[in-house]
């Protein structure tokens, strides 16, 4: 798994994709709503940096010994945290928490991955935690 400076657009767009993936598929619905809502410009990253991450991450997860549980959506908690923790700037946070909540429901249903990045983001992300 690679490693990306804290609050990075990489660190940041990596942990959009993973809530893209959470559900073990690209939806349409999913893009739509990030567009429609200006999140990568309100985090300060583009398209480009999102599709990057997207690539990197698909590739660090094939070389994952949970690859196939994870093409499901079920995700390791000690490799969401990992992702989680590469970005520390409350405000990146919120926004991050707030697109999150929103992107794994803009397809009409949330599922076992998505629910657990919620839970983990608010585990992880609470203040005094």
């Amino acid at each position: 798994m690679r490693h990306y400076q804290t609050d990075s657009a990489p660190a940041i767009a990596r942990v959009l994709s993973l809530a893209l993936l959470a559900d073990g598929a690209l939806d349409r619905s999913e893009h739509e709503w990030l567009e429609r809502n200006s999140v990568l410009e309100r985090l300060g990253i583009d398209r480009d940096a999102l599709d990057g991450a997207m690539r990197a991450l698909c590739e660090d997860l094939e070389q994952s010994s949970a690859y196939l549980d994870m093409q499901l959506g079920r995700f390791p908690p000690e490799f969401v945290d990992g992702l989680l923790d590469e970005v520390s700037d409350p405000v990146r946070r919120m926004i991050l928490f707030d697109a999150v909540l929103e992107l794994t429901a803009a397809d009409g249903s949330v599922g076992p991955g998505e629910r657990l990045l919620r839970t983990r983001m608010l585990e992880r992300w609470r203040p005094n935690a």
